[in-house]
């Protein structure tokens, strides 16, 4: 171990002194022989490597590497102004000092709770023919690498960013689980598809709407090098969110900006839509996890690691929690003050901290709903449009409503939209609710970026084809267990995750997933708001050591392992409240799997439950001990799940 200490510490000191002399040597050498000028940054343990070079056209293109190997391969980085281009004829100015920057901050919601990383970070100054600067800012982690783009001047004019040349270069020979971007509708886009398993340079299909492009985060097995997530992070009103586009030839996809058709139901674009800032402009990170395995990706926080710090100074009002839920068990209402009550009623019995008034709150009297769930100690939350948090005096008026009336917490609904005005009102929705001390659940919306360690009031976030496709999406019957194996990997891997888990009462489209996937999938799955989706009767039929685990499981855990994960076939994750963990499984095949796992690893316990299929296993769970051994054994049923309970 003090071997492998000293070498670890000599490699970090010898990187960071490579990095302060390398560039100049480099840029010397470019130009006595004409040979590339190349840029390094490595992680702090070695492993995630990020090198920038400049060719004989300065044009600019980065490299990633794992472990030493080729992950990410040459690819294009740049952009277009409106009054300036820097994607080529471009010449190295300076290079900043490595600095490292220790990230220790709170989440409330994901699988690590308390974070404490150090990156390390450094700057490139590239001019171009008119001598305007173009800076790129580097980072390395332990757990991949971004870059992002910086202009320091001072102008007033506000500029136009009219194309990225960035790009991503995959090796043939990866696949990847990619969901399709989709074009402008009545509810699109809205990240609400399934994910496929491609290869690069295949073209996203026309799935539940027509496709123009590969929404974020996409996932990447890279044979011999490993796992690769790419995503953003830091995006603000100053940016628009992006996506890839369809067009993915050679291998590289491209960076696109949303559509100008996007927009919020009600909002008129008076631009088109392309980011417009003043400069001073930073933009947003382009973020690369990188892994030996998925649950390596699964595991990872560098997409909080590199947002901005939390702009709540008083965290504490900012609670965790599950939430009762009317609406999918009564989707066509009545929406009536006895129903949200008997909901509420339910809550405070389970012990859960929210319900939610969905639509139709308005007919059963706001006020009279919301001091029922006070006076049971249930915290009350309603669903609201999204078209109404553009304009600030309407924000104002709204978000004042539901304070009057004792609500703490809104979900925002249907913004359809990547571009910068809607990134400009989510922001100004998270600042506005966290001084009335509210927290936030944004729904048909985009995928967070960041954004719930900047603003910890923002608890959850849909952007994912959850449970209530059972009423509308006859595909999601057979592929709903497919997708559950996927979504740790891909869509929960970047941020809190509204799925409204526990949806077993029959509806329009069958299930074919067993009642335990179901129920394991809840403690798979994360949010810092969990809204059950099922009512208090199928609760209320499984059997009170199953019932309990619904009652003891919390919405933040203390910690978190990936024990098996591979995606589109089998998740297996154990989670520690207290002294108690939750060890949950689940199946996306239509074949049984073998699970093995060595109990050892967490402890000695004198209580040990399985929760596991029962006699009609689409509808009911047996709950049996486990015998004192250091090994557990099971078969996954096809498309089946678990929950292994351990308490001393």
């Amino acid at each position: 171990m003090l071997f492998k200490t000293i070498t670890s510490q000599r490699l970090n000191f010898l990187l960071g002194l490579a990095l302060v002399f390398l560039p100049g040597m480099l840029t010397a050498a470019g130009t006595q022989n004409g040979e590339t000028n190349a840029w390094t940054l490595a992680s702090p343990d070695g492993r995630c490597m990020i090198s920038v070079s400049l060719d004989e056209g300065g044009a600019l293109s980065y490299q990633v590497q794992f472990e030493g190997k080729v992950i990410i391969s040459k690819s294009p980085l740049g952009l277009r102004r409106d009054d300036q281009d820097f994607t080529h004829g471009l010449m190295f100015d300076s290079a900043g000092k490595l600095e490292q920057h220790r990230e220790k901050y709170e989440l409330f919601a994901g699988d690590n709770p308390h974070v404490n990383h150090v990156l390390n970070h450094r700057t490139l100054v590239f001019r171009n023919a008119n001598q305007a600067a173009m800076e790129i800012e580097l980072a390395a982690g332990d757990e991949g690498v971004a870059f992002r783009y910086l202009f320091k001047e001072k102008a007033r004019d506000v500029r136009v960013v009219q194309a990225e040349s960035t790009g991503f270069a995959i090796s043939p020979g990866a696949r990847g689980w990619l969901q399709p971007y989709h074009a402008a509708g009545p509810y699109t886009p809205a990240y609400e598809d399934f994910y496929f398993h491609v290869a690069p340079e295949e073209r996203p299909p026309d799935s539940r709407a027509k496709a123009v492009g590969w929404s974020f985060p996409a996932l990447f097995n890279v044979p011999d090098a490993g796992w690769v997530l790419l995503t953003e992070s830091g995006t603000d009103g100053s940016y628009c969110a992006c996506h890839l586009g369809p067009d993915s030839s050679g291998g590289i996809y491209h960076l696109a900006f949303p559509l100008a058709d996007e927009a919020t139901k009600g909002q008129t674009n008076k631009v088109g839509p392309e980011p417009r800032y003043t400069l001073p402009w930073t933009m947003p990170w382009r973020v690369i996890v990188l892994g030996k395995s998925a649950g390596d990706i699964a595991m990872a926080t560098l997409v909080t690691d590199l947002a901005p710090p939390s702009r709540i100074a008083r965290t504490s009002w900012i609670r965790p929690g599950r939430a009762s839920w009317a609406w999918w068990s009564y989707p066509d209402g009545p929406a009536t003050a006895e129903r949200f009550n008997e909901f509420t009623d339910f809550g405070a019995k389970m012990g859960w901290e929210y319900t939610l008034f969905d639509a139709g709150w308005w007919d059963a009297g706001l006020k009279s709903i919301a001091d029922h769930a006070r006076s049971k100690g249930v915290i009350p939350l309603t669903w609201m449009f999204a078209g109404d948090f553009y304009d600030p005096r309407k924000r104002t008026e709204k978000l004042n409503q539901m304070a009057a009336a004792g609500v703490r917490g809104v979900k925002v609904d249907f913004w359809c939209s990547d571009r910068q005005e809607t990134m400009t009102a989510m922001h100004a929705l998270f600042e506005d609710a966290a001084k009335r001390k509210m927290v936030v659940n944004l729904h048909g919306c985009t995928v967070p970026r960041g954004w719930q360690r900047t603003w910890p009031n923002l608890l959850a976030v849909e952007a994912v084809l959850g449970n209530e496709s059972y009423f509308y999406e006859p595909r999601y019957t057979r592929k709903a267990a497919e997708l559950n194996t996927v979504l740790p990997f891909t869509r929960n891997a970047i941020g809190p995750m509204d799925i409204t888990p526990v949806a077993c009462s029959p509806k329009k489209y069958p299930r074919t997933t067993t009642a335990a996937h179901e129920l394991a999938a809840a403690l798979i799955f994360t949010s810092g708001l969990v809204h059950y989706a099922d009512k208090a009767q199928f609760f209320e039929s499984l059997p009170p050591e199953a019932l309990k685990v619904f009652r003891d499981a919390p919405a933040r855990w203390d910690e978190t392992r990936c024990l098996m994960g591979e995606p589109g076939r089998v998740v297996v994750f154990a989670r520690r409240k207290g002294r108690s963990w939750f060890i949950s499984g689940i199946n996306g095949t239509g074949e049984g799997l073998p699970v093995t796992l060595n109990l050892s690893d967490f402890g000695k316990f004198h209580h040990r439950l399985a929760i596991t299929e029962g006699a009609d296993a689409g509808m009911q769970v047996s709950a049996t001990p486990v015998a004192e051994s250091d090994r557990w054994q099971h078969e996954l049923p096809p498309r089946g799940g678990f929950i292994l309970r351990l308490d001393n």
